[in-house]
């Protein structure tokens, strides 16, 4: 499960932005755009998160998934279409020479930070 490697990863970004732009707020929200050919599995992922954060400063931190269609381009025809990841095929043409554009990434949109407290 790749994920739980992701969702680490995830949290040490967070580190490091935190640790340059915020340091000592508390993260709310993170907000992560998922592709659907990532190869990623949102509900893997949420589990993963709250195995990484269990514990931590982040244990109450919110995961929220947005994900993102895959978009690709047929070679044979040209038409640019959203992928169905179980027909990686083109709906015209029925090729199976496609060009990804979008749907493959994983983003870290937003980290959403709350009010720092008084000491």
């Amino acid at each position: 499960m790749h994920e739980l490697g992701i969702a680490d990863a995830m949290v040490k970004t967070i580190d490091r932005i935190l640790a340059e732009q915020a340091p000592g707020a508390p993260v709310t929200s993170v907000t992560v755009e998922l592709g659907q050919l990532s190869g990623v599995v949102e509900r893997f992922l949420y589990d993963a998160w709250r195995a990484v954060t269990d514990g931590t400063a982040y244990a109450e931190t919110v995961l929220k998934i947005h994900p993102v269609p895959a978009m690709a381009r047929c070679e044979s025809c040209g038409k640019v279409f959203v992928v169905a990841p179980e027909d990686l095929r083109c709906p015209d043409c029925r090729s199976d020479k496609l060009t990804p554009l979008s749907g493959q990434d994983l983003t870290l949109a937003q980290i959403e930070v709350g009010e720092m407290e008084d000491a």
